[in-house]
């Protein structure tokens, strides 16, 4: 799947309060893949980068070639996925160029937090499992 077809098919979905769970995002019966932030970054990183590899996935999340970078917007916390030097998030669609997340959409980074580590994923994903 390439990015395009990912996108014509994404629709952001808020969790709800109190329930972050973290998800490769399945097509539902409407036919979307449906998702908040780190949903969709994960996605894009399984979907559209490893091609439905899961060994592909976690190793490049394990060795650092992705990487699940929290920041801040406007709107609070934030996940955007780096993939070599490009980014991407739910807000921009595409891959950019860090300065792209931070001048072109005002993305902070956080300095003390700048990459989710790949166990927080796998914890994250693991409980959004068992959650689900």
């Amino acid at each position: 799947m390439n990015l395009n077809e990912f996108n014509s098919l994404y629709d952001y979905k808020y969790d709800p309060e109190g329930r972050d769970v973290w998800f490769v995002i399945k097509l539902n019966e409407q036919g979307l893949y449906r998702g908040d932030c780190e949903d969709y970054s994960l996605s894009v990183l399984y979907y559209v980068v490893c091609q439905g590899s899961w060994l592909k996935f976690w190793w490049l999340l394990f060795t650092f070639q992705a990487e699940l970078c929290g920041c801040d917007t406007k709107n609070g916390g934030h996940a955007v996925l780096r993939y070599g030097d490009q980014y991407i998030d739910n807000w921009s669609k595409a891959w950019v160029t860090r300065d792209g997340m931070t001048d072109g959409l005002g993305h902070e980074f956080w300095p003390w937090y700048k990459t989710i580590l790949p166990i927080t994923v796998a914890i994250k994903m693991l409980l959004g499992k068992i959650r689900g």
